[in-house]
């Protein structure tokens, strides 16, 4: 009986080891240009969402920032996320995820936001780096680096 108790405690270990969250990772480098973007201008809120802030990508993905620090997001993934998985997203306080939606939360019908501009929208911002490369983050702790072949999520 000894060894069964034993085993199921060296398991429920490894469960708890598998399930637990990742590290929280660290923006990679060169994430902060954005900072550094001038603030686009043009059309860019949409009248059914509250302080929200939306944009297309110049090759056609939709991104938004809610109000308040997010949620922030694309309705888009890189070809090497989770199958199944149609948005990327990061809230205050959460690491960047993959997620499944059934409809779409950020596309709009707003302007495409220009390589080396960024939007902001209280205490979150977007912008669109080298060959429409999205970064965006909230309150600076956590957020995304999104192109069509690959993210980062930290």
């Amino acid at each position: 009986m000894g060894d069964m108790r034993n085993a199921l405690i060296a398991a429920a270990g490894l469960l708890i080891l598998i399930g637990a969250p990742p590290a929280a990772a660290t923006p990679p480098p060169g994430a902060d240009e954005i900072d550094s973007y001038p603030i686009a201008q043009g059309h860019y809120s949409s009248p059914t969402d509250f302080y929200g802030v939306f944009f297309k990508t110049p090759d056609g993905r939709a991104c938004g920032i809610g109000p308040n620090g997010g949620p922030v997001g694309c309705d888009a993934v890189p070809i090497d996320a989770p199958a199944g998985t149609n948005q990327t997203l990061v809230t205050p306080g959460v690491r960047a995820t993959y997620r499944f939606s059934d409809n779409p939360s950020f596309t709009r019908d707003v302007d495409v936001l220009p390589e080396g501009y960024r939007l902001e929208n209280w205490g979150a911002s977007c912008g669109v780096g080298h060959q429409g490369t999205v970064t965006c983050k909230t309150y600076g702790q956590h957020g995304f680096v999104l192109a069509s072949t690959y993210a980062v999520l930290w």
